[in-house]
């Protein structure tokens, strides 16, 4: 998968670093959980099938279920979006 400049990007390998910086920020509060729909289809993640049927890109990030973040790993973004959901 390529990003906007060109360069290939490894978005499990980002999900992984993101979830060791959401881990030391919240604690068991979070779980992280890397999913390549392409190996494992669509129908287990019927909200992801919705997104993509609008348009969105891949990565698309999921917070309590609910779509949140397209296109890329949007790190603070995401920690804030996550702060005001366990506080």
């Amino acid at each position: 998968m390529a990003d906007s400049c060109g360069s290939a990007t490894d978005w499990e390998e980002e999900t992984r670093k993101l979830a060791g910086e959401l881990d030391a920020s919240f604690g068991d509060k979070v779980e992280v959980k890397y999913v390549d729909v392409d190996k494992v289809g669509l129908d287990k993640y019927p909200v992801l099938g919705r997104v993509l049927q609008m348009g969105y890109p891949y990565p698309i990030t999921l917070i309590n279920g609910q779509p949140k973040f397209a296109g890329g790993i949007l790190g603070d973004d995401i920690k804030a979006s996550i702060k005001e959901v366990v506080e």
